[in-house]
């Protein structure tokens, strides 16, 4: 039977959307009311609706799927699941190389791409039995033109980028997770676009391995999901696997997330509140009275000065962020354009000369600079249990856009964990919330998240 969800609903409400959960299924695989089959086939009769004009994917392999289904179907049966995540439908940002797929980056000049060894995610999530449907769409290397896929909420409105794919794949309903990464905003933006719950994990604390066109200082996975549930349990397992990035020393939580209210938790701004629609900042405020309603604590640069010098070094980023970027993706940019300068978008191609003309010392400047925001968050004196703040200072653009990363920078700078939830709407569109914590609080963020769609969803 298929899920009964709308083609394109008309209109959006967190409290009574219905996305693809997987853990809720899993009973019903272990006595045999239901199977890893059964669910996948729900999936593909979600994407054979919504695929056509929300363009999600790159790539599919149905049949391999399907096997990969019957094959977790079996061990279900047998009483031997793999892991939490076995027979999982997932689908992966063709950011990362799978031996299955090619890997285009959305760019001509890698057409027909291939590898010969999966990514370290995929790797973890093939051996723990889940069900890898294909890849999906982002912009032009991850950050030039966008992809063609539509917001599954409003199909005139952009999806968000650069995980469009991996976002509006779950947003629609048609998988439970899909893994995207994030150099910016790539994930926390798509996520609060399309409706979805997604981890930014703390950097490296789950294996990149396989993931092309990064910034090593700051890019990592990324996972979305329907809920923090699944989004945790496809953190956990592949962590558990693989562990986090060589020298790292991976997640650190336990495999079920229990709901946990916070006591005090510190409101940011950034630079981002300052260039948000005045529909998002009313929104934010609502939701930041509902938790004073519930005896949460919440504190501002207005409250604490330590906060506002917080506030004041975030305020430094663009004066480092971009120059940084520039340099650590020359390689490899510098070679495709080389191999093509033409078939590559100019605006992208003039980002690459821009690293090219650097200097190592100029390189060095904006790595001191990055030093000191991580010097300036490391001594915030204020004891709460994380920070709240927006994941996007816009609704969805209307046409192909992607969006402003302001309100991504802070945790990819800070190597931060955050979570966007899927907590309020503003215009009939979805809008999240970002939870942000120190390293390694992934899982106590996690706790907090959950307790909030909890509270105020059901």
């Amino acid at each position: 039977m298929a899920i009964p969800i709308p083609v394109v609903p008309e209109t959006y409400d967190p409290a009574t959307v219905e996305l693809c959960s997987f853990h809720d299924a899993v009973p019903g695989f272990l006595e045999g009311s239901d199977t890893p089959r059964a669910y996948l086939e729900r999936c593909l009769d979600v994407i054979a609706a919504r695929e056509p004009s929300i363009k999600a994917f790159v790539v599919m392999d149905v049949e391999a799927a399907r096997l990969a289904a019957d094959q977790s179907t079996e061990r279900y049966k047998a009483g031997k699941p793999f892991s939490r995540t076995d027979g999982m439908p997932f689908a992966v940002k063709d950011l990362f190389k799978t031996t299955d797929f090619p890997t285009e980056l959305n760019s001509p000049l890698l057409k027909g791409e291939r590898h010969r060894f999966d990514s370290a995610h995929v790797y973890a999530m093939r051996k723990g039995g889940a069900v890898i449907l294909g890849k999906t769409t982002l912009p032009e290397l991850g950050s030039g033109q966008p992809a063609v896929t539509r917001n599954p909420f409003n199909l005139e409105r952009s999806p968000g980028g650069s995980s469009s794919g991996s976002a509006a794949s779950v947003g629609a309903a048609m998988l439970p997770v899909a893994i995207g990464s994030q150099g910016r905003g790539s994930v926390l933006r798509p996520a609060s676009f399309c409706g979805n719950v997604a981890l930014k994990p703390t950097y490296g604390a789950v294996h990149s391995g396989g993931l092309l066109w990064r910034s090593p200082s700051y890019s990592t996975i990324g996972i979305h999901s329907s809920n923090i549930t699944d989004c945790w349990q496809t953190a956990w397992q592949i962590a558990q696997t693989v562990g986090g990035d060589p020298g790292h020393p991976g997640l650190f939580g336990k495999a079920n997330v229990v709901s946990s209210k916070p006591r005090r938790l510190i409101r940011l701004d950034t630079l981002g509140w300052a260039i948000a629609e005045s529909g998002i900042q009313e929104r934010f405020e609502e939701f930041l009275r509902k938790l004073e309603k519930e005896e949460v604590e919440i504190v501002s640069r207005h409250d604490d000065p330590s906060v506002e010098a917080f506030e004041q070094a975030l305020a430094t980023i663009p004066d480092f962020q971009p120059d940084l970027a520039a340099w650590e993706i020359q390689w490899p940019a510098l070679l495709l354009r080389n191999l093509g300068r033409d078939q590559i978008k100019e605006r992208l191609v003039d980002r690459f000369e821009f690293g090219e003309k650097m200097s190592l010392d100029e390189y060095r400047v904006t790595l001191k600079a990055l030093d000191g925001l991580r010097g300036a968050f490391a001594s915030l004196e204020v004891n709460a249990d994380g920070f709240i703040t927006l994941a996007t200072p816009t609704m969805p653009p209307v046409g192909d856009a992607t969006g402003d990363s302001v309100f991504g920078d802070p945790s990819s700078c800070l190597e931060a964990p955050a979570w966007s939830l899927p907590l309020l709407q503003e215009t009939g569109l979805p809008l999240g919330i970002q939870l942000l914590g120190n390293k390694h609080q992934d899982y106590q963020l996690g706790q907090i998240g959950q307790w909030m769609m909890e509270k105020f969803l059901r």
